[in-house]
């Protein structure tokens, strides 16, 4: 003789005792009623896992079942989790465990997710494609960060300045100018620097290190941007133009520097004699004046000049170099002041000469 079939509650009591999952029980539960009795069928349309706890002798409610998958603790940390395979994954974050090796390169990975990740790299696959523009990425973070390029969106705001940034590692870069930190130091010289890219520049300085080099004349530069500007040498482009006047320059530096001569601004001033310049290598050129240095020798007599020009005025002497021609005499000098100095002969004579036509009336 079979046994009646026994009420929901005892079922429901049972599948706590035996530690199932509130998923399992809540299925369990509902296959029995919904074979038992027509009034349970009615439960189920009302929500049967919340009827038959009422029922129950000790109300359990999901609440409670979920507050206590929440009480999987860490040890390590005290962080808490609903559940246990999270927990045995943040584990490994204190006990170093790296269970999931590549065979390509060996590194190591606490999570299968970022073997996977790793293994694109070597494979070269990249499954995440942008609709808009075709680039694919081996990431779907790396394709979302993309995403902002197309949008414009901007969702990380410096609190300081309120600019904005599409990735959070830009805001973080940027919060270094306001916060002054400059954790990336170079272990040559004790340099220190705000982000990681302009430490790596900077230590080309030491290595010497050129890895841009120029197509067309074989000539190497540290800095992509320095390879840039030099390219123009050869393209003869110019885009920096002044609107002043219309002139144009390969960089914007320079545009800077021509600029003064409209605004008359000079703002490098000597510290001994106050005296004031449109740039700084004008400055540093007559500082020399104060400090006797003379960084410019010449490599036949040793004589040792303050300016560049001055040397290369000099060397006409041992050249026998004459660059200046007088289109008058066609006598050459070496030095442009010489040829001036020249030229007043021929002035003095056609003021001296007659012209035709002007004759004194006695």
């Amino acid at each position: 003789r079979r046994a009646p079939p026994r009420p929901a509650e005892t079922l429901a009591f049972e599948a706590l005792i035996d530690n199932r999952s509130w998923g399992s029980f809540h299925q369990s539960t509902l296959l029995q009623t919904h074979q038992t009795s027509p009034e349970d069928e009615e439960a189920y349309k009302e929500g049967a896992h919340q009827k038959i706890l009422r029922k129950s002798s000790e109300p359990l409610k999901p609440k409670i079942i979920c507050s206590e998958k929440k009480r999987l603790k860490c040890n390590g940390c005290e962080k808490v989790f609903s559940q246990s395979s999270c927990l045995a994954l943040h584990q490994r974050i204190h006990t170093g465990e790296k269970p999931y090796a590549c065979i390509e390169c060996g590194k190591a990975f606490s999570q299968r997710s970022n073997l996977v990740q790793d293994h694109r790299i070597h494979t070269g696959e990249k499954p995440y494609q942008c609709k808009e523009c075709g680039k694919a990425f081996s990431q779907n973070a790396h394709l979302a960060q993309h995403l902002r390029v197309h949008t414009g969106e901007k969702p990380y705001g410096c609190k300081v300045c309120r600019k904005a940034f599409s990735q959070f590692a830009y805001l973080a870069q940027h919060q270094r100018v306001h916060t002054g930190e400059k954790p990336y130091e170079c272990i040559e010289c004790g340099k220190a620097f705000s982000n990681r890219s302009s430490m790596a520049q900077h230590q080309r300085v030491h290595t010497g290190e050129k890895p841009y080099e120029c197509r067309v004349c074989g000539k190497a530069f540290s800095l992509r941007a320095y390879l840039t500007v030099h390219q123009r040498v050869h393209t003869g482009e110019r885009p920096y133009e002044c609107k002043e006047c219309g002139k144009a320059f390969s960089q914007n530096s320079h545009l800077a520097q021509h600029q003064r001569v409209h605004t008359g601004e000079k703002p490098y001033k000597c510290q001994e004699c106050r005296k004031a310049f449109s740039q700084i290598a004008y400055l540093a050129q007559h500082q020399r004046v104060h400090t006797g240095e003379k960084p410019y020798e010449c490599n036949v007599c040793g004589k040792a000049f303050s300016y560049c020009g001055s040397l290369a005025q000099h060397q006409r002497i041992h050249t026998g170099e004459r660059h200046y021609e007088c289109k008058e005499c066609k006598k050459t000098f070496r030095q442009h002041a010489h040829l001036a100095h020249h030229q007043r002969i021929h002035v003095g004579k056609s003021l001296l000469s007659p012209s035709p036509g002007n004759h004194q009336v006695l």
